[in-house]
């Protein structure tokens, strides 16, 4: 009889977590997910850098703005290709050009594919963020605002997209002028 009222009785606490008292599972999917992987990659460079070359640095505040870039070609790229080391992940690309066959070798963000297909420079590079960074949340827009003075669509068509750019300037963090042209500077 004591002895199997010993084996009734719960063990004392310190045979808890001996032996095989308790069998526990452990839920390892979050350790395969790939995207989860590339992004606490990123967090641990931003982490190392901190660590060894700048106490004072804040990552986190680079990562938690949103930046808008305006124009995609070799100044955008590069732009975006830095703010992702940096662990940026909210960018929007406005542009209203298209790929050509120039551009690859000099923007880093595009395919010789991209301008075959003649792609829109804000699309392409807005995929090309997702593929090298897949948690990043990037948006694109093909917007023209003509320089006053030149033709443009219509004063319908011209209201309309300085009204979305306006909207996304207000919602933006941070505003990049990256356009290489007189007409889309002025």
């Amino acid at each position: 009889a004591g002895a199997a009222l010993a084996l009734a009785a719960p063990p004392p606490p310190e045979a808890q977590f001996a032996g095989w008292a308790k069998i526990q599972n452990f839920d390892l999917t979050a350790f395969l997910d790939k995207k989860r992987i590339a992004a606490d990659a990123v967090d641990l460079n931003l982490k190392l850098m901190k660590w060894r070359l700048l106490p004072e640095l804040e990552p986190e505040r680079m990562k938690e703005r949103s930046f808008l870039l305006l124009g995609s070609g070799t100044l955008g790229c590069s732009i975006a290709r830095t703010l992702m080391g940096w662990g940026v992940r909210r960018m929007t690309f406005v542009d209203s050009g298209k790929v050509s066959l120039s551009n690859p070798v000099r923007q880093s963000l595009f395919t010789h594919q991209d301008a075959a297909d003649g792609r829109s420079k804000a699309l392409a590079a807005s995929e090309a963020v997702k593929a090298v960074m897949p948690d990043a949340e990037v948006e694109h827009f093909e917007l023209e605002i003509p320089m006053p003075g030149h033709s443009h669509q219509s004063a319908a068509g011209l209201k309309t997209a300085f009204t979305r750019l306006q909207d996304l300037i207000a919602r933006h963090d941070v505003v990049c002028m990256l356009t290489d042209s007189r007409e889309s500077r002025w």
